[in-house]
């Protein structure tokens, strides 16, 4: 019964960065309309889930060929190894997961609605988060101290690059180079993130002010167009 009520405990502490932003979504002002219905909200939660999945599925393939493997921590690691490792191996093949996941759903907005960066912001965002809520039950499983510490700082991460890659794929026909500007943003961001931690001289404080900062310069991405038709976020 004690495993239970621990798991249960894990999973409500990682999904606390979805609830705020459900309840954000949903208290905004019909002036602030934010462009997500409730089944979109959960579809792109799905979506990034699907991404992490992804990802971890790409780097045990890597491993298998013995390409893109992880960094030894605990032995010596010159700069370059440590950049290929933090930028490459992880922010790349985690960032280009989520831009692969998010392509679908884009796919299939498009066939009924026009679609709008606004749109695409706000999918990406809630994709980031459910990214980085199942990663923070993962590595609470191992350690079930850090999650909550992960909630609050892998969470505002995931949540800024999976922004940056949702405007990405729906200004990518309009604009491809602003499109491209946003993705290789979303991947620096992360890579930035990760060198933080991956570095012992830096302080975790720094990670964590760097991880809020990213997500608060994206998060004007969200703002509704004058032209955006969605309902408001109401459950239906």
């Amino acid at each position: 019964m004690n495993e239970i009520w621990i798991l249960l405990v894990l999973i409500i502490t990682a999904a606390l960065p979805v609830i705020i932003v459900f309840f954000w979504f949903r208290r905004r002002t019909p002036a602030q309309k934010p462009p997500l219905t409730l089944p979109w909200f959960l579809i792109s939660l799905a979506a990034g889930i699907a991404s992490l999945l992804a990802a971890a599925l790409i780097h045990r393939l890597f491993e298998r060929a013995s390409l893109f493997p992880p960094l030894n921590r605990s032995g010596p690691a010159g700069p370059a190894l440590i950049f290929f490792d933090v930028f490459i191996r992880i922010a790349l093949v985690e960032e280009a997961s989520r831009l692969v996941t998010l392509i679908p759903l884009f796919k299939a907005r498009a066939r009924r609605l026009s679609m709008d960066r606004s749109f695409g912001a706000a999918l990406g965002f809630v994709a980031g988060l459910g990214f980085a809520t199942l990663e923070s039950a993962l590595y609470g499983i191992a350690d079930i101290n850090i999650t909550l510490l992960r909630a609050f700082t892998a969470a505002p991460l995931h949540g800024a690059c999976g922004i940056r890659a949702g405007a990405a794929v729906s200004v990518y026909q309009q604009h491809p180079v602003k499109a491209l500007f946003l993705f290789i943003s979303a991947i620096l961001i992360h890579g930035a993130y990760n060198l933080l931690i991956a570095i012992p001289a830096f302080p975790s404080a720094l990670a964590v002010l760097a991880a809020f900062a990213a997500l608060f310069a994206s998060l004007p991405l969200i703002k509704a167009a004058d032209n955006d038709n969605d309902t408001l976020f109401i459950p239906k």
